[in-house]
């Protein structure tokens, strides 16, 4: 009886550790992350865009400034924020990503990656 239990209690405890692991999918851009304020002077650049990753092949690159991720708008948000809480988030879901590039509105959907 006793191996039961030690049995019982060590499948329930490696199946809560296996169920609170989350997939974070990502979109394969390299965004700032710190505490600073998106603002008119410090807008949302992206950095950089890794080859063939989900925001390569949608179109996004460098030097693109995010003005809106599902349609919230970036200004006055942290940089951090942006990135944890909007950028990231479960893997196959679609981001609509408002970009301005030089004077142009572009308006891309993106699949996050795995």
């Amino acid at each position: 009886m006793k191996k039961f239990w030690i049995i019982l209690i060590i499948s329930m405890i490696f199946s809560v550790g296996c169920k609170g692991k989350k997939k974070i999918g990502k979109l394969g851009i390299q965004v700032p992350t710190g505490q600073e304020f998106v603002s008119v002077d410090k807008p949302y650049i992206v950095v950089g865009v890794f080859e063939d990753s989900p925001a390569y092949n949608s179109g996004i690159r460098p030097d693109d400034i995010i003005v809106q991720i599902n349609g919230v708008s970036l200004e006055g948000r942290k940089y951090v924020d942006i990135y944890e809480n909007l950028l990231l988030g479960p893997p196959n879901v679609s981001l609509s990503i408002l970009i301005k590039r030089k004077e142009k509105l572009l308006i891309f959907e993106v699949v996050r990656g795995e």
